[in-house]
């Protein structure tokens, strides 16, 4: 149920000109979208948000809004307009771009009530390390941003704090939340959660939605440098192509037969073609995220666990012949989970789309109130900033 939040009351005695003054400072910087007391946004009878982490998440909500703006024939970055035109998000709702951001930053803002809500609730927690963990990644995106490992410092502080976003309201937002939500979902699909999934059940999952393959690419071309330096590929002569796809074919052949074992064959490729460094790839992965490419991916599926089969992608001066082997997948079950990593990895890929409608729908029943009239005075028109079209300069000639 939603509730109207603070109520203005008149004051009983009058306000000194000095204090009258201050008041109206502090609310002309609050309009302005840098708050700089700490008032609250949403709230249940356990806990209250404050006002900055709803401006994060009208932040976030905009940002997403404008990639489905961009996709309309009318979209101009020059102009805000755009907020008044209808989008389409990736469900398929269609509302008016500033209205779907509001109600997405209002739906973000009571996940963040249910996720600490459900935590009380499972009795569940996250320990000082994890948290502290949490909140210093935080504070180094904060300060000097995501990319600074690779020389990119971009402070995120930079772009956040002109709005009233102080770091503990990023802090909770991000890094605090992704691991809360983390700890809860680890409560309720674990050991002894109320949404337990057992371990006959993620074996199930995984034997019928992942597959381990391995493969050796063997170019079908040469590759040399021009006078420029840019280099160059030269398709093989039908000779010398045959002889690549005939030994392929022979350890293909070979390894279905149970006389060789893939990993032999890579090694028969190496010393017979002078190669020192494996060039042979393996992945373990949900088949539905396969990322080798469609035609491997046609290949391994038409695969039966513990055979081989080569397969010819591209043509030309970019043609590769492969060999590909693929695990018995419930070979690879039986040990596959002593990893503790990968366990939890594939438990998210089985309920992580459940997990997200349970929060979902927990927010839809949530108990809450709303400070509606300092979060409506938020305009997700404060976000916009004008991308001015790039222009050739033009040349003019002087009269003599």
């Amino acid at each position: 149920m939603i509730k109207d939040g603070m109520k203005t009351m008149k004051p009983s005695v009058k306000i000194g000109s000095l204090l009258l003054a201050v008041v109206m400072i502090l609310s002309a910087v609050f309009v302005s979208g840098c708050s700089l007391n700490k008032e609250w946004s949403y709230k249940t009878s356990d806990k209250e948000l404050s006002i900055g982490v709803y401006i994060y998440a009208l932040d976030v909500a905009y940002s997403q809004a404008e990639t489905y703006a961009k996709k309309l024939d009318d979209y101009d970055s020059t102009k805000d307009s755009w907020l008044d035109m209808e989008i389409t998000d990736d469900d398929g709702n269609t509302k008016v771009a500033k209205d779907w951001i509001k109600e997405q930053a209002e739906t973000m803002c009571l996940s963040f009530l249910v996720v600490d809500q459900q935590l009380d609730k499972e009795g569940a927690s996250v320990d000082e390390a994890t948290m502290q963990s949490a909140d210093d990644q935080a504070e180094t995106y904060w300060n000097v941003g995501q990319y600074a490992q690779y020389g990119y410092v971009m402070p995120m502080k930079d772009d956040l704090e002109p709005f009233g976003i102080s770091l503990e309201s990023f802090k909770y937002c991000t890094t605090e939340y992704s691991t809360k939500q983390s700890a809860l979902f680890n409560a309720l699909y674990g050991k002894g959660g109320s949404k337990e999934v057992s371990d006959s059940e993620l074996t199930k999952y995984f034997t019928e939605n992942y597959v381990d393959y391995k493969y050796l690419p063997v170019n079908l071309y040469t590759s040399s440098a021009d006078e420029s330096g840019k280099s160059v590929n030269t398709a093989l002569s039908d000779d010398d192509a045959k002889k690549i796809t005939d030994e392929l074919d022979g350890y293909a052949d070979a390894i279905n037969k149970s006389d060789m074992k893939f990993e032999g064959a890579v090694e028969k490729y190496m010393d017979k073609n002078s190669i020192d460094t494996d060039p042979s790839k393996s992945s373990i992965e949900a088949l539905e995220k396969f990322s080798a490419g469609d035609e491997l991916k046609e290949a391994v599926e038409k695969l039966d666990g513990g055979k081989a089969t080569t397969i010819k992608v591209g043509s030309g001066d970019s043609a590769i012949y492969y060999l590909i082997y693929k695990n018995d997948i419930k070979d690879t079950a039986v040990t596959y989970f002593d990893d503790a990593s990968q366990k939890s990895s594939v438990l998210s890929a089985m309920k992580q789309d459940e997990f997200n409608d349970y929060i979902k729908d927990l927010t839809k029943d949530l108990d809450y109130d709303a400070n509606t009239g300092v979060i409506d005075s938020y305009n997700p028109k404060m976000f916009f900033k004008a991308v001015e079209p790039t222009t050739s300069a033009s040349t003019t000639t002087a009269d003599e």
